[in-house]
């Protein structure tokens, strides 16, 4: 096995700064954008159609807002190598406002054109959010503590669905019937949004970051435009460019893509699920399980359990992840069946449910607790496994290299694969003619093809985990942010 350091080592810094500067910090802020971010995009996905009365526009946007991450996410690698991981955030960081004004606009004044278009400059500029997380994510974490740092930003992103949950209930937990939810909704979305470019701000240059242990971050290769799109494109083609483990780069693309392209893609077909089967108010609260009986009138407690379990759960599936009790690809298989079994049965559930219910319904968990309970259970089961689902994949590319560069490389293939999915399945589940089980059946079908695909991944992992190395520090102090371009020769990267 061959070791990889990890980068230069500076003087030890002062307690602030090593906090400051530290991957548990950074990891923080990340998790940060993600909540005031995706996670609200998460928030009014899981109100089916966005909230609106019907999902086919909101899944239109959504489709487009994707396909727009698609084009930025598959650039990542020089995009990130150029531009840097904080301000890529903060690019993205700053049109987050947009996707909740899109959706207040649409409700409240009924003018579509914003929703789509406000949705698409959202999804450009949150595409350099998705690359700049991913790359922190694959090479900033020491590879023993990788599955915690992943456990931390994913809670995160889940306590976001929680806190959009509660609002959401909260002003919509009157209405039993079907239809849109509240316009004002969508303001408290907005002020959260607009955190995201503070969050932005206090991430700390690559070049600065500090692990645990005092070591640096492996920075690269200064590189110009031409040569960074140059790399990409002989990673993409080249069978013989490999990783720093010698395996070919295009066999680690290929098993990722299609579990990268399922991770997801669940996103469109559960929320159009929900759209169709569900009043307002359980939409709005569609994680309510909770039922207290003190009075001759039921009274339900705000406790929304797949955010609470989900939060919990992914820093466990995180440590399991890191653990010592088996070989680390024994591991990778045991960790990956723990998500597989879930959502197969899911599924299958789920695919009862449609026949049941048919094609429109109004579930409501006051009115007919024991239906609502039956048919949004085997959401929840794919709801939570889904967030295991990227984290094991995150942990399982992580190990193949430490590199920022080589990891901006796979991580923004990851999230264009992954923005790819999830802008297929909001553009199958946008046409009212089509509906939304033939959707949920490609799921299924790329749920079963993603099968061995997770098989072959994890027989190109190394048997154990990269090591981190110390290197002296470079004396310039310059990174990739700041840094100027030399020439390299970029056949040997």
């Amino acid at each position: 096995m061959m070791t990889e350091t990890a980068g230069p080592a500076p003087t030890r810094p002062s307690t602030w700064a090593a906090v400051y500067r530290g991957v548990l910090f950074q990891m923080i802020m990340f998790g940060a954008l993600s909540f005031v971010g995706p996670a609200m995009g998460d928030a009014l996905s899981n109100l089916g159609g966005g909230g609106l009365s019907t999902p086919w526009l909101a899944n239109i946007a959504n489709c487009l807002s994707y396909a727009g991450s698609f084009l930025v996410t598959i650039l990542g690698g020089p995009l990130i190598n150029k531009i840097g991981i904080k301000w890529s955030c903060f690019i993205a960081a700053a049109a987050m406002p947009l996707q909740g004004s899109a959706f207040y606009v649409s409700a409240r004044y009924n003018v579509d054109w914003y929703l789509l278009f406000g949705n698409i400059v959202q999804g450009i500029t949150g595409g350099f959010l998705y690359v700049g997380e991913s790359t922190a994510m694959l090479s900033y974490p020491h590879p023993d503590k990788r599955g915690l740092y992943l456990g931390i930003w994913s809670a995160m992103r889940s306590s976001g669905s929680l806190l959009g949950g509660a609002i959401n209930f909260s002003n919509n937990h009157k209405t039993s019937t079907s239809g849109g939810v509240a316009w004002s909704t969508y303001i408290i979305f907005v002020a959260f949004e607009c955190t995201g470019v503070f969050f932005a701000l206090l991430l700390s240059p690559t070049r600065k970051v500090r692990r645990h242990d005092g070591s640096m971050v492996q920075m690269p290769e200064k590189l110009s435009w031409k040569q960074e799109f140059s790399v990409l494109g002989r990673a993409l083609r080249d069978k013989s460019n490999s990783t720093t483990l010698d395996i070919p780069l295009t066999s680690q693309i290929l098993a990722m893509f299609l579990p990268s392209f399922f991770s997801f893609f669940y996103g469109g077909t559960m929320g159009t699920y929900l759209s169709l089967h569900f009043s307002v108010r359980s939409r709005a609260l569609s994680s309510l399980l909770v039922r207290k009986y003190g009075d001759s009138k039921a009274s339900f407690h705000v406790l929304t359990v797949p955010a609470i379990f989900t939060i919990s759960s992914v820093l466990a599936y995180g440590k399991l992840l890191d653990g010592n009790w088996a070989t680390q690809k024994r591991r990778a298989y045991i960790c990956c069946m723990m998500w597989i079994l879930p959502i197969g049965a899911g599924f299958i559930w789920i695919g009862t449910e449609y026949s049941r219910l048919g094609p429109k319904s109004s579930l409501d968990y006051a009115n007919d607790t024991g239906s609502w309970a039956r048919a949004y259970i085997p959401y929840l089961m794919v709801f939570v496994a889904g967030y295991w689902t990227q984290l094991s994949l995150y942990w399982i590319l992580g190990n193949f290299s430490l590199e920022v560069g080589s990891s901006a490389r796979t991580g923004g293939l990851f999230r264009a694969f992954e923005t790819a999915g999830q802008a297929v399945s909001y553009g199958l589940s946008s046409s009212a003619s089509v509906g939304g089980l033939i959707p949920f059946y490609v799921n299924c079908g790329l749920f079963v093809l993603v099968l061995p695909c997770i098989w072959w991944l994890i027989r190109l992992m190394p048997d154990v985990s990269l090591t981190v190395g110390v290197e002296p520090e470079d004396p310039a102090g310059k990174d990739v942010e700041d840094g100027k371009t030399k020439d390299v020769d970029v056949k040997k990267l």
